[in-house]
């Protein structure tokens, strides 16, 4: 049977039906429906309590050389979203949420059939029990996030797709503390409709978020990656089963100082080599006019290992399983938590009430020269043991942020690597460069 026609039909009917009557949510900043609009005119009725409606418009053009010398890529990404919720009991919810996402690129001869997935269910769960208090526990196609998203999360904001896994999931929440546990697989991108999920990239894990005194949190955790059709660092074919243990900590500090830690470590095996590995991002941040107003100063360091012999049956290259990679620094962010280790600095400046301004500068180093330089996943850009240089490069990057309403947002950046010694050797000479503008509607 083929679904593509249903699919679409069902969210043309939600959007037809979103725009006739749109839903309020608790803290909308939309006038309410119920008083008769102005001039006399009556309002648009509402829909029952048990039903809302939502709608998510994301249009993003980019401009850039990524890592390939020889293109000038422009393109344009256009992703609709339409959510549908059910909640006949304060006990029970129904989420369903269509995507269509589409790529435009006129005149450009460069195949991005991988940015396009038209007409699809990107989630569709089960919820029962209540988030804030007590057992909650969800069934089906979702989103999943740990802490800031560096090893699970949704990448909602600049993805193309969005990550999302087939898993149940099931928590408790209490007076400061919150308890998670999961297991899923993560759902493929793919013009089959709809996308089916990977089973070789099943994950689980269980976490536990205790907020602490000043409103911070500790949050430890643990993750079990398992999986076949894995290829080790020498393209050996087999089976994956890796333990990722961390710990990830925030708050604040005296004289309006911040902080932000993570630590994981990795063990298990891949294929038949054994798994020693380990992360961490370091983070202080200082706002001298107030702990909540005016600019903000970070400085940071990042590490994350990387495999000195691809030969001696140990897999030391960190596996930052699925992040959200793009979530801090936006589309200029392309290269990703595997042996690298880089120190950053940063300045945030709320320039009015909606506009907000940030820039940023990090100089990235291989931790070692015999493993590659990693964009995304298990397949490293280039990998080159005769350079003489770990130096990556320099990234300079500027960005803006306009926030006219919960509802429109508008984000703009460009980012700027001068390669270094590295990648010159390895035959990338041209700097890589990114630019992009994107906005946000929703309801």
């Amino acid at each position: 049977m083929n679904l593509r026609p249903s699919i679409a039909a069902a969210l043309c009917l939600g959007l037809a039906v979103s725009f006739a009557a749109p839903a309020q949510s608790a803290n909308s900043t939309l006038p309410s429906t119920d008083q008769p609009a102005a001039g006399g005119r009556a309002a648009l009725p509402t829909l029952p309590s048990w039903l809302k409606l939502g709608a998510e418009l994301r249009g993003r053009a980019e401009s850039g050389n990524a890592f390939d010398p020889g293109a000038d890529d422009g393109f344009y990404l256009n992703r609709l979203r339409l959510n549908i919720t059910v909640q006949p009991r304060p006990w029970m919810r129904f989420f369903l949420q269509g995507q269509d996402a589409r790529v435009f690129s006129p005149g450009n001869a460069l195949d991005h059939g991988h940015l396009r997935n038209p007409v699809d269910v990107r989630q569709a769960y089960a919820d029962f029990g209540r988030s804030e208090a007590g057992w909650q526990v969800r069934v089906g196609r979702q989103e999943l996030q740990l802490g800031d998203e560096r090893l699970v999360g949704a990448d909602s904001y600049w993805d193309c797709f969005g990550l999302a896994f087939d898993a149940v999931r099931v928590g408790f929440a209490g007076t400061r503390f919150r308890f998670d546990s999961f297991t899923g697989f993560r759902v493929q991108p793919a013009r089959r409709r709809p996308d089916p999920f990977d089973t070789s990239s099943r994950l689980s894990g269980v976490s536990m978020q205790v907020q602490t005194r000043g409103g911070g949190v500790v949050e430890p955790y643990l993750l079990w990656k398992r999986g076949g059709d894995t290829l080790d660092l020498r393209s050996h074919a087999g089976h994956r089963d890796v333990l990722t243990p961390g710990l990830r900590a925030q708050g604040a500090l005296p004289r309006n100082l911040d902080y932000n830690v993570e630590m994981a470590f990795q063990r298990g095996h891949v294929v038949h080599d054994s798994v020693s590995a380990g992360a961490g991002h370091w983070e202080l941040g200082w706002r001298p006019f107030g702990a909540d107003v005016g600019p903000r100063i970070a400085v940071e360091y990042n590490f994350a290992s990387g495999d000195r012999n691809p030969s001696d049956s140990r897999h030391g290259t960190f596996d930052d399983l699925y992040p959200a990679g793009f979530n801090k620094y936006g589309m200029s962010d392309p290269i990703a938590w595997r042996n690298i280790g880089y120190p950053a600095a940063g300045l945030e400046v709320p320039v009015t009430k909606r506009w907000a301004a940030y820039a940023g500068y990090r100089y990235f180093r291989l931790v070692t020269r015999e493993d590659g330089l990693y964009p995304g996943g298990d397949q490293y850009l280039v990998r080159n043991p005769a350079a003489t240089s770990s130096n990556v490069g320099s990234h300079v990057l500027v960005s803006a942020a306009y926030t006219h309403s919960s509802h429109w947002r508008l984000y703009a950046g460009y980012g700027y690597i001068f390669p270094g010694a590295f990648l010159r050797q390895s035959g990338y000479l041209t700097a890589i460069r990114t630019a992009y503008l994107q906005t946000s509607f929703s309801y």
